[in-house]
């Protein structure tokens, strides 16, 4: 089997309940949660789960949302409840407050460096979280507003789809601190490119909703007074699709970025093919010619 071909088929074993190629996974229809949630009680989050709409609020507003290490081990579990639960279909992460999305870390205490393995793990936590995104089924949709600085900013960018408010700020200010936003430089670079997404790093100047929107950084830029209901009604909207199209569209955005334009329309012509011989295709075309809803079964 080619490694195009392989690739392709292990994107439609995993929403099959597989994976990866032959090993058994969990099966999305046994899996616990399904329906609506109310609240979760968080200590620095609220979550909750409507009409396969999730919606995580980093829930320090006080302190801008500063990512402490709980609000880190917290936003890890809410977001793997989420993709393990088949009635999730895309969740939407925002901030508490009037004034951010997220102001970076918490700084309180990031003076003593103490061991080379504290600090590693004190970083390793919104790396996690980077990786844990790009790698899920579901779709995450950042809504944001006023500050994303730092981390903050690298949080929302890592999003699959950014809708911001016109009064939003990126902003990197670590190299002002004799730091540097290396991890955050993942998910910018991806999106904005080095020689757009260089500068932003090294100049450690905020920009505006608008400017981030030119330099790859943002989807949509929207009024602050429309940002939840414009928010809400995209992912309405992602949530109605087949759980199986979406993640499928996701992982293979993801895969074909650093792919030779030539190989990315051969993987892709090979993953059309298993695409339409999933369940909620069939079901999809169905449900066209019946005239009538199609009921997705997210494989």
């Amino acid at each position: 089997m080619g490694a195009r071909r392989r690739d392709a088929l292990r994107v439609l074993l995993r929403l099959r309940g597989r994976d990866d190629l032959g090993r058994d996974g969990p099966d999305p229809e046994a899996l616990s949660g399904a329906g609506d949630r109310g609240p979760v009680s968080y200590e620095t989050l609220l979550a909750s789960l409507t009409d396969g709409v999730a919606r995580i609020t980093l829930n320090r507003p006080e302190v801008r949302n500063a990512l402490s290490r709980t609000m880190v081990a917290e936003l890890e579990a809410a977001l793997a409840s989420f993709e393990a639960d088949p009635a999730a279909r895309v969740v939407v992460l925002a901030g508490a407050g009037d004034r951010a999305f997220c102001a970076g870390a918490d700084l309180k205490g990031a003076g003593d460096r103490g061991t080379t393995l504290q600090a590693r793990e004190s970083f390793g936590g919104l790396a996690r979280i980077l990786e844990a995104m790009a790698r899920m089924r579901t779709p995450v949709i950042a809504q944001v507003h006023g500050f994303a600085l730092a981390g903050g900013c690298g949080l929302a960018v890592g999003c699959d789809i950014v809708i911001a408010s016109e009064d939003a700020t990126f902003g990197l200010p670590e190299i002002t601190l004799g730091l540097l936003p290396l991890i955050v430089m993942a998910p910018v670079l991806r999106a904005a490119g080095t020689k757009r997404g260089l500068p932003f790093v090294l100049s450690a100047e905020n920009i505006s909703a608008r400017e981030a929107l030119d330099i790859g950084l943002v989807s949509r830029v929207v009024p602050r007074a429309e940002l939840e209901s414009a928010t809400t009604a995209l992912a309405r909207r992602v949530a109605g699709w087949s759980p199986a199209a979406v993640a499928i569209a996701k992982e293979a955005a993801s895969t074909i970025q650093d792919m030779e334009y030539a190989k990315a329309l051969r993987y892709l012509r090979e993953l059309t093919t298993l695409v339409f011989l999933s369940d909620d295709a069939r079901e999809g075309i169905a449900a066209f010619f019946d005239k009538r809803p199609p009921e997705w079964k997210g494989r």
